[in-house]
């Protein structure tokens, strides 16, 4: 398709990593396809960051209640420039982030 942008979509698989304290999840340019909260026996919310640390731009703040879980499966995998980076409230907040680097798929 000449003069159109056009997304490919690679079949490499998502990467996941699951945290309950706050830190870097992945270093680099990605894509975060889906966000997993949950509140161990206290109410959790966590805001995740595009970058390195909380200077980055925060691109979602999910909170559940106490003993809930929510699942925020992305329609369209959203884009982070530089990294990921989550702060949770508590350790009893578990997100499981997966995301896909870009190197393995999805340019734009």
């Amino acid at each position: 398709m000449k003069g159109k942008d056009v997304a490919i979509i690679i079949p490499f698989p998502a990467q996941c990593i699951h945290i309950n304290a706050t830190g870097i999840v992945y270093k680099g340019p990605c894509y975060v396809s889906a966000i997993t909260v949950s509140g161990d026996g206290a109410a959790g919310d966590c805001d995740i960051y595009d970058g390195l640390n909380t200077n980055g731009e925060r691109k979602f703040h999910l909170e559940v209640l106490a003993g809930t879980t929510f699942i925020a499966n992305l329609l369209h995998p959203t884009p982070f420039d530089n990294g990921i980076y989550v702060v949770v409230n508590a350790a009893t907040t578990h997100v499981t982030i997966q995301y896909i680097p870009t190197e393995q798929g999805i340019p734009l």
